[in-house]
Formats: C-alpha cells, sequence, structure tokens
C-alpha cells in the first residue's frame, strides 16, 4: 500500500491558535439548577474506587464522545466509502491532490464539525464530560516523528488545548482516548488502519505510542479540566480471519493489552503522578488484573457495552460494581448505545450503580444511523475516489456545522433526564 510523504502529512495540520491548560480559577464553576458547583479541579479515585474533586465531593462522569472528529470513522462520517482514516488520505494522495490542499480539506473538516457552541451545548444538557477520540497521526508523521520540536506547533495539541479552554468555560471535563495507537491496536477501522494490530509486536509503535503518551502528560500534567487519560481504545478489538486477529479474551491477547498498559503507564507516572489513568477491558473486566499486582494507582477501569438484553446490562454493570468493590478503582462505561432496546433501562442501571459514562456519539453525518447520537444530518458525504478538491471542501465546509443538523430527540430526552443523576 502506497504511503503518504513525511511533508504530505506535515502540511495536513495548519498551526491553530494555541491555549494553555491555566490554573483553576473561581470563574471556573458552573452550577446546574442549585447543585453543588462543579469545579475543574484535580479529579482523582478515591480508596473506595469513586471519584473525587479536590476537596473529596463524590463527582460522577457523564457526557458524550466526540467521535469522527480526531479520527474519522467513515461509517459515521462525511465520506461515501467504507475506508479507514490511513486509507482515505492515501487515496487523495494518489489521485494528485497537493500537499496544501489536503491541508485545507482537514482543516476545514475539524474546524466546522466541532465547535465552541457544540462544547456548551453538552453543557447545557447538564452533562460535565468529553470523551475525545484521537489517532496518534494528530501529532506525529509516518517516520513515526513529531511534526515539531515545539509541542505548541504540533496539531494535536493545539485542538486540545484550544477544547481545554472551551470546556474550562463550559464546566466540562475532558477525557482523552487514543483511539487509534501507532501499528494499530487492533484489526478493526475505528483504530484508522485495518487488519493490522502491529503495536504489540513492533518495538517501533511501542515507542511511537509511548513518546506520544510521555508528551501528553507532560504537557497536561497540571491541568484539572483533563479528566483522565484512556490510553488505548478498544485493544484487541480483532477479526480472527487476520494474521494477528488474537481473540480478545485469548492468553496471547490478554498477556499483550497488559504489557502495553503496564509500559505506558509507569512512562505517564514519570511525568504526571496526578491523572486519572483509564484501562480498558475487551469485553471484560476479567482481562484486567489487580491493579496492586502491578503497582497502578488511581486507576480507572472501562468497559463499552453495547448489549441490549436486560439480562447482560444487568451482568455487566454487576461486573463494573464487583471490580469497584474487590479493586478499588473507579468505573466507567466509556462507549454505549443500545439502539432502542433498552437504551433508558441502561442509562437508569448505571446512574443507579454510580457509574461514570460517556454516551457514542454527539453527531453522525449520515441519517440512517437511527439512535447511534445525538445529531444526525443527511447530507451528500464526499466521494474521496471521485469528487473534485472544491467538492470535497464543500461538502467539509459549513455544512457539517451541527447547526445544519437535525436533533435527535429521543437521545436528549435521555441524556437530559439522566445527566444530573
Amino acid at each position: 500500500m502506497k504511503k503518504l510523504s513525511v511533508s504530505a502529512f506535515a502540511l495536513i495540520f495548519v498551526v491553530l491558535l494555541a491555549f494553555g491548560c491555566g490554573s483553576k480559577k473561581d470563574d471556573d464553576k458552573k452550577t446546574n439548577d442549585g447543585e453543588k458547583e462543579l469545579g475543574l479541579g484535580m479529579l482523582k479515585v478515591s480508596d473506595e474506587g469513586y471519584i473525587t474533586d479536590e476537596e473529596g465531593n463524590a463527582i460522577v462522569l457523564r457526557g458524550v464522545n466526540l467521535g469522527g472528529w480526531l479520527i474519522q470513522e467513515t461509517w459515521m462520517g462525511p465520506i461515501a466509502s467504507s475506508e479507514s482514516a490511513s486509507q482515505t488520505l492515501e487515496i487523495l494522495k494518489e489521485r494528485g491532490f497537493e500537499d496544501g490542499q489536503i491541508k485545507e480539506l482537514y482543516n476545514s473538516y475539524v474546524q466546522n464539525f466541532i465547535t465552541k457552541a457544540d462544547i456548551q451545548n453538552i453543557s447545557d444538557l447538564g452533562l460535565n464530560c468529553i470523551r475525545l477520540p484521537f489517532w496518534y497521526r494528530n501529532f506525529m508523521d509516518e517516520e513515526l516523528n513529531f511534526y515539531s520540536g515545539d509541542p505548541g506547533e504540533i496539531f494535536g495539541f493545539q485542538v486540545i488545548d484550544r477544547l481545554i479552554e472551551y470546556a474550562k468555560e463550559a464546566g466540562v471535563y475532558i477525557i482523552l482516548d487514543m483511539h487509534g495507537c501507532p501499528g494499530g491496536q487492533s484489526t478493526d477501522h475505528s483504530c484508522g488502519v485495518i487488519g493490522q494490530n502491529a503495536l504489540y509486536t513492533d518495538e517501533k509503535y511501542l515507542d511511537a505510542m509511548q513518546r506520544l503518551w510521555e508528551a501528553i502528560a507532560e504537557r497536561y500534567k497540571d491541568c484539572g479540566t483533563i479528566a483522565a487519560y484512556d490510553i488505548m481504545n478498544e485493544p484487541m478489538n480483532n477479526n480472527s480471519s487476520y494474521e494477528n486477529g488474537w481473540a480478545a479474551g485469548s492468553d496471547k491477547a490478554v498477556s499483550y493489552t497488559l504489557s502495553v498498559y503496564d509500559r505506558m503507564i509507569k512512562a505517564i507516572r514519570r511525568q504526571d503522578i496526578r491523572h486519572i489513568i483509564a484501562l480498558e477491558g475487551v469485553w471484560s473486566t476479567d482481562v484486567l488484573p489487580d491493579p496492586k499486582d502491578y503497582d497502578w494507582t488511581n486507576i480507572m477501569y472501562e468497559l463499552h457495552l453495547y448489549d441490549t438484553s436486560v439480562d447482560m446490562i444487568d451482568y455487566r454493570v454487576a461486573e463494573l460494581e464487583r471490580v469497584r468493590r474487590e479493586y478499588r478503582v473507579a468505573v466507567y462505561v466509556g462507549e454505549f448505545n443500545n439502539g432502542d432496546a433498552n437504551q433508558e433501562y441502561a442509562y437508569q442501571k448505571y446512574n443507579e450503580s454510580s457509574l461514570s459514562w460517556t454516551m457514542w456519539t454527539y453527531k453522525v453525518t449520515k441519517a440512517n444511523l437511527g439512535n447511534w447520537s445525538l445529531y444526525r444530518a443527511d447530507l451528500e458525504n464526499a466521494d474521496i475516489e471521485g469528487d473534485s478538491y472544491d467538492r470535497v471542501l464543500e461538502l467539509w465546509g459549513e455544512k457539517l456545522k451541527t447547526e445544519n443538523f437535525e436533533k435527535n430527540t429521543a437521545v436528549e430526552r435521555l441524556l437530559k433526564k439522566y445527566a444530573k443523576g
């Protein structure tokens, strides 16, 4: 498969106005209908396994994912194909699009898909958390080098810095989710490449992932608006037809996954001893150990629950309650969406058990996806194999602003109803 040049990827990411996290101030707080003020101070996991603020008050994170923004998942994004994020870039380059054109297309997409108004809208729903999926190419070129020696000039950091300022103003926490790791952490397209799952067995990918998490931890170590670092999304979400498609719960898959977790946690802790670190179990917490066995501290265990039956929802909630009780870790449903089947029941169970949660997802650009999102649109999607540059730019422009989308009132009702427990 043909790769893009380093310069092509470097030019994709224009320099945006960067903001620092800043310090905690009184005006960084908000009040939800008379409830206790939500401060954006540093969060931590208590000895009982609950998230608390700096004063020891319990905080339950409830919010949405900003899926498809910093890593395009084409099944729900503005692309009329099923390509992965990396394949989309390769196709544009192979068609002869110039580096500056590719840069402009993606800048337009990012600037229009999520804006400051969206973050305030999330807050207005009563929610207090955003999970931000990103991939390593927001920060690194195809040779696994950072785009710049100055973090302030790197696209990924610029977008996160800007989001932090919006979130602070709106009173919303952020969970940073490495959705796409170098080499791919699964065979699924959601990690940016399809069929590779090469992270675990190639030192160059492991080293790149470690350097990226170290840079993130160094930059945001004192930023309370960041609630947690989510090490890697859905590791071993595999199709066994691929060579490296190890079954998620197999001994090999679990061993590789825990090895990466341990390495990244140690790397992060050398830079940042304060932030919560989230570890995902795919598809059960049974694959996650007692953190004391690895000397992991301030840990949150995470599941993605796409179960639709009452029995399975009950089972997974009980599973999370058990690991909180036995391991004293915080527990979190990082993604969930049950379509029309028992959706409200899931919300009820999560809140009854004081589970933090972030629904998948805030918006999609395909209207036929039912209740997968709060906003959806019946927009024409870009044909990256045939559309002209001007046409793709038009489709990835202001049409992608949420004001042009249909609000899914069924999802809105549930978010509003359960945002405050």
